[in-house]
């Protein structure tokens, strides 16, 4: 049975892939509807769905979908539980086992109230119909982080999540050490928060990043690097920020925070490796005017069981991105000798009189990292519309950008409030110091010839060994089904897209999420029969529906029962088999 299903699976994901090396990937192409006139591409073997209202994970028909874990689930053999608002994922198989792997997930925040995001607070509305008492301090922090699965599929296709000594949590109290120019003189850091998206390294660790730390510890540091103990959790802001190695095999390493990766609200970090070349990691700056950077190692890659566990990423350069109108860019790298060429109406700390360098205003490389989205507005990188995630194409080594929302930064070329996906191709496999770009993407509702509406906000990417792309999409939740500009769209979903051939850009809708979620970390099994995907904060603009709150206002998810508090967590999707 689960043979001929995997089959399926696979012609699936290789819709799109022939002709992908005489085609190119394309000019600047507008989002296509999930029903466009003409009919689905060629081959497509499943049927594209329309946006939905349901407070459900909608799918294609031949596909259905498993709940992997909820949050409030006890972990097997552990005495912690499974934390909230799942995002990226990462499937690690174990040597010699087709069916059985480690999967890697994330946990980004809890719903606390929030009057600039219209956060209701689900959570701790929700926490003692879960926990049967009301949450703390300390079970937000456990709460956030990210969790470790050993999961085994059985002979149903179903994966559990099995006791094993690799089955564990990360979280705000666990051990961590930092490489690179900063956090050098402290000792006894610890813990990983606000953690978004990340990916898998060719030396099979996990790199998780942490985004919006300032919702829980102080934002800026001084020219000097040093922070600044407060927030909500009381923790030192210097220590949160960063791009956090761990390795999901092996309980006993204590993970890496890669200081010379830079400290900003990292969305995400991608990576572009060849035997024997630098190392290169793309980053994005997840904020109105955030910035794209780009790492290069100073050692080189020498394969996937060299000892570069910890050590590949310590050391390098760090760069921002400054695009130029006319379709070309350069990378400015954050280093003590670059000149200084502030950005107008642009937020970076006093320069003293007669500064012209970064190292005239910063202590040292350590201080300039630390501070990164202050110290590329010093220099000049382009302020752009929340860059979310930024990945590399399997095929061609270009680099794909999520521009989820638009720019206020003066005569921005980031106006589109939808977002845009652009792709950028750079020089010396990445180790260059010039590129090139295009908008290859646009989000929002397009004019009816071009088959109506489709996605705006988009936000994770990701892309199967056929090389299509997949996007989530993460429409702020209090705007979902009630902002005018935002109506069409209806519930976050997920996206397939065709980087190659006639279909090229063409966005055939996968998934609708439930009520106020967003679908987040869509990961693959090696052989791509299974996809592993986030179900992030349903309710969050209403809470936990009940027979006051009409539809689509709130969420049931995944009981679907008025009244039954909503649970964020991780599915398994798989094609239906016969």
């Amino acid at each position: 049975m689960a043979a001929p299903a995997r089959r399926l699976f696979l012609k699936y994901l290789g819709a799109g892939l022939t002709g992908v090396a005489a085609s190119g990937l394309g000019p600047i192409v507008q989002a296509r509807g999930a029903t466009p006139f003409g009919g689905p591409p060629s081959g497509l073997p499943f049927t594209p769905i329309e946006p939905s209202l349901a407070d459900a994970l909608v799918l294609p028909p031949e596909f259905q979908s498993q709940i992997v874990a909820l949050w409030g689930d006890r972990l097997p053999g552990t005495n912690a539980r499974f934390g909230y608002n799942a995002d990226f994922t990462a499937f690690l198989p174990l040597p010699s086992k087709d069916d059985e792997g480690l999967l890697w997930v994330n946990h980004e925040y809890v719903s606390i109230p929030d009057d600039e995001t219209g956060e209701f607070g689900v959570y701790p509305q929700t926490f003692p119909l879960v926990m049967g008492r009301s949450p703390t301090i300390d079970d937000e922090m456990a709460d956030i982080g990210a969790s470790v699965l050993h999961i085994r599929r059985d002979g149903s296709g179903r994966w559990q999540v099995i006791a094993s000594p690799l089955t564990r949590r990360y979280d705000v109290n666990s051990p961590m050490s930092a490489s690179g120019p900063a956090l050098q003189r402290v000792r006894g850091i610890t813990g990983t928060l606000a953690n978004c998206s990340g990916c898998v390294t060719p030396w099979r660790t996990v790199l998780t990043c942490e985004e919006n730390y300032q919702d829980y510890v102080p934002d800026e540091v001084d020219t000097s690097g040093r922070g600044s103990t407060g927030g909500r959790f009381e923790r030192n802001s210097a220590h949160y920020g960063w791009v956090v190695e761990c390795d999901p095999h092996d309980p006993s390493f204590v993970p890496v925070k890669h200081t010379m990766l830079g400290r900003f609200r990292h969305e995400n970090v991608a990576l572009r490796a060849s035997r024997g070349a630098a190392v290169v990691a793309y980053m994005g700056d997840d904020r109105t005017n955030g910035h794209v950077y780009k790492f290069v190692s100073d050692s080189r890659y020498a394969g996937p069981d060299a000892p570069h566990r910890g050590t590949l990423l310590s050391r390098g350069r760090l760069y921002a991105a400054l695009f130029h109108a006319n379709g070309r860019g350069e990378w400015v790298e954050l280093a003590p000798d670059t000149r200084l060429r502030p950005n107008p109406e642009s937020k970076f700390p006093e320069i003293p009189k007669g500064s012209t360098t970064l190292g005239d205003v910063y202590a040292d490389l350590g201080a300039i990292v630390s501070d990164g989205f202050r110290a590329a507005n010093l220099v000049g990188a382009t302020p752009t519309g929340r860059p979310e995630d930024v990945e590399v194409h399997p095929f061609d080594g270009s680099i794909y950008i999520a521009f989820t929302a638009h720019a206020t930064a003066p005569a921005t070329m980031f106006s589109n409030t939808f977002g845009q996906i652009w792709r950028l191709v750079d020089t010396d496999q990445g180790t260059g110091s010039r590129f090139t770009w295009m908008r290859w993407m646009a989000g929002g509702p397009n004019d009816p010839a071009q088959a109506g509406h489709v996605f705006a906000a988009p936000d994770n990417l990701s892309f199967d060994r056929a090389g299509n792309m997949w996007i989530v999409s993460d429409i702020r939740s209090s705007y979902l089904n009630g902002d005018a500009r935002y109506t069409a769209f209806m519930n976050n979903g997920m996206f397939f897209v065709p980087t190659s051939g006639a279909d090229a850009g063409r966005a055939f809708q996968f998934a609708s999420g439930p009520c106020e979620s967003e679908l987040t970390g869509p990961s693959w099994t090696p052989d791509e029969a299974t996809l592993f995907l986030s179900v992030q904060h349903p309710g969050s603009a209403h809470g936990m529906r009940t027979r006051g709150t009409p539809a689509p206002h709130g969420s049931n998810w995944p009981n679907g029962r008025l009244d039954a508090p909503p649970r964020p967590g991780v599915v398994a999707i798989r094609r239906r088999s016969g």
